[in-house]
């Protein structure tokens, strides 16, 4: 049976830098610029330099970072932003509907969907009028059900958007949260459903489990690759019970209780849906997803032990699912106990999935087959030489370059997790892609000042990095190690900080068309047939949160060199970044 897997990312928080000055900082370079009025001018000739960007997302981008820092003191300029943004987003997704870039050329390749900008100014409008920002969503929506063309992919995605609003506005606004989640009813069901259940009972677990109770009534008659998306949470369960088009590991919160009141009506639909299907013949079909029979077959094999406490519940899911299996002929039986043993096969160790590979005659299977144990959690068990000669074992010798970093990497991060720091050092500088060993190794220095007092061994660190990236080529990469740099240096040497943040604005305005609005970093293993990607999430290497950090410790200087950037969006948002904090100063009006 085919599946769609989606690849769940390894994403990798970039912790705050602030952290690193655990020791004496110098002292901030105070400016008498930096006050309200300041800041409030300044956000305001941002909305106005924004009209003359040719890009419209970078359009977009200035008007709702002004418009954020302004809502508190000039909220009818800041509506107009917000609407202004809202317009030139509606226009775009006319234009150009939804976007996707591909991890690279590769035809097999991840495929990463663009933000849509819509959603992105309802988003950002939302935390601060949770009531108008649904106002303008369902306008919008309303317009996309007049398209009775749409497919059931554009729906979906759909779906997506308004739980991903949804998520951002859970700590803040939970209740303006389920508001738009409640909207996203009406589309089929997706995991990033389960994932909102499961992120707004951290914030309020009676409101979030009223939602799942909604959501059940909603989908109670979908198809099983809708419903199916239910049967996670009310378990606890990290994952759905059917074989779903796309599927992930799900990250129970702690301290998270299963609800035997949630279990039992999910229980109930999915038996009677059974009921009602036991009755229709069943035929073998070359769908890409199993039809409603099998997926039942599955769900109540999968939970049939976690409903023995309750007797009826058992009894009917036992009598259920083995009148389902009658149903069904040989080989799809055969398929389906097939697919629920290899659920419970135990994870072969390192040295049999390796046996297993060298056995093949197939050169591309076999280096597969080595890559998935390399990058596997067995390897974690392996000591590096080991590996290391598995490495030497793959064929293609363009697919030993990147898997060496990706294990040397998540090794360092490894060393990293248990306070090795020595260990994380050696590893990361193995690494060979300069943002990757950048990380890591600004990582390492801010646990070494944690613990220590003296910051020779950071400034190592540092200086490393530094003569790393002076050889390295003008990239997007280089320019993050070196945002990266500058916010590190300043925590105690403020001239050596702003030196480098001259550096990565030089170095940024060699490039073309810079582009930072993703904040991750992509990692990549292609053979010829397959390819594994990952993601770690780097927030601490852009331009604005650089910028915004170094302002507070020299705002005049930060300034200066904001002005310095050819991109005009770059030079507007880096601006808007270091007068941020300048919003919590006192007025100088009216003395």
């Amino acid at each position: 049976m085919s599946r769609v897997a989606l690849m769940l990312s390894l994403l990798v928080c970039f912790g705050p830098l602030s952290k690193v000055a655990a020791q004496k900082k110098p002292p901030a370079n105070v400016s008498s610029l930096c006050t309200r009025d300041y800041a409030i001018d300044t956000s305001k000739q941002q909305i106005v330099f924004s009209r003359t960007l040719d890009n419209t997302v970078q359009r977009i981008t200035v008007l709702l970072r002004a418009a954020d820092l302004l809502w508190s003191h000039e909220q009818d300029k800041a509506l107009a932003a917000f609407t202004e943004a809202f317009d030139l987003a509606v226009q775009d997704f006319k234009e150009h509907g939804d976007q996707t870039r591909r991890a690279s050329e590769k035809r097999f390749s991840a495929v990463i969907p663009l933000p849509d900008q819509r959603f992105k100014v309802i988003t950002a409008l939302a935390k601060h009028e949770p009531a108008r920002a649904q106002k303008w969503s369902e306008q919008m929506l309303q317009e996309t059900v007049q398209d009775t063309a749409a497919a059931s992919q554009d729906k979906t995605r759909t779906a997506e958007k308004l739980l991903q609003v949804a998520n951002q506005l859970v700590t803040t606004n939970p209740m303006a949260a389920v508001s738009f989640a409640r909207q996203s009813l009406r589309y089929p069901a997706s995991m990033y459903l389960t994932l909102f259940f499961y992120e707004l009972s951290k914030a309020n677990r009676q409101l979030a489990d009223r939602f799942y109770t909604d959501a059940l009534v909603a989908y109670a008659k979908s198809p099983m690759i809708q419903f199916l998306y239910l049967s996670a949470y009310p378990f606890g369960n990290s994952r759905d019970a059917g074989e779903m088009p796309t599927y992930m590991q799900y990250r129970i919160p702690d301290g998270y209780a299963p609800s035997p009141a949630l279990q039992r009506a999910f229980m109930q639909v999915l038996l009677a849906r059974v009921e009602g299907v036991l009755g229709t013949a069943i035929e073998a079909t070359d769908s890409h997803y199993p039809e409603d029979h099998l997926q039942m077959w599955y769900a109540l094999t999968r939970l049939e032990k976690q409903v023995q406490t309750e007797p009826d519940l058992a009894a009917a899911t036992a009598r259920s699912k083995d009148r389902l299996l009658a149903v069904l002929g040989r080989g799809l039986q055969e398929q389906l106990t097939g697919q629920i043993e290899a659920d419970n096969k135990p994870r072969e160790p390192f040295d049999v999935q390796v046996e297993a590979a060298e056995r093949l005659s197939n050169v591309e299977r076999r280096d597969q087959m080595l890559v998935s144990a390399i990058i596997g959690p067995s390897s974690k068990e392996e000591s590096v030489d080991k590996v290391l000669g598995v490495i030497d074992k793959i064929s293609d010798s363009n697919i030993r370059p990147p898997l060496l970093n990706w294990f040397y990497y998540f090794r360092a991060q490894t060393m990293l997790s248990e306070k090795n720091l020595g260990e994380a050092r050696r590893f990361a500088s193995k690494v060979t892609e300069l943002d990757q060993r950048a990380y890591l190794f600004t990582r390492i220095a801010e646990e070494s000042l944690k613990v220590t007092e003296d910051q020779t061994e950071a400034r190592e660190l540092l200086n490393e990095i530094a003569g790393s990236v002076s050889k390295a080529p003008k990239t997007i990469v280089s320019a993050r190690a070196l945002l990266a740099l500058a916010h590190l240096y300043a925590k105690f040497d403020m001239n050596r900080g702003i030196e480098e943040l001259g550096n990565a604005v030089r170095m940024i305005n060699a490039l073309e068309l810079p582009d930072f609005s993703q904040e991750f970093v992509m990692m990549k293993i292609e053979g010829r047939k397959f390819g594994s990607y990952a993601s770690f999430s780097t927030p601490g290497f852009n331009p604005e949160n650089a910028f915004r950090e170094m302002g507070k410790l020299d705002f005049d200087g930060s300034i200066v060199q904001a002005t310095q950037f050819t991109d005009k969006s770059l030079r507007a948002l880096t601006t808007l970044a270091v007068v941020e904090p300048c919003f919590a100063a006192k007025s100088t009006k009216n003395k």
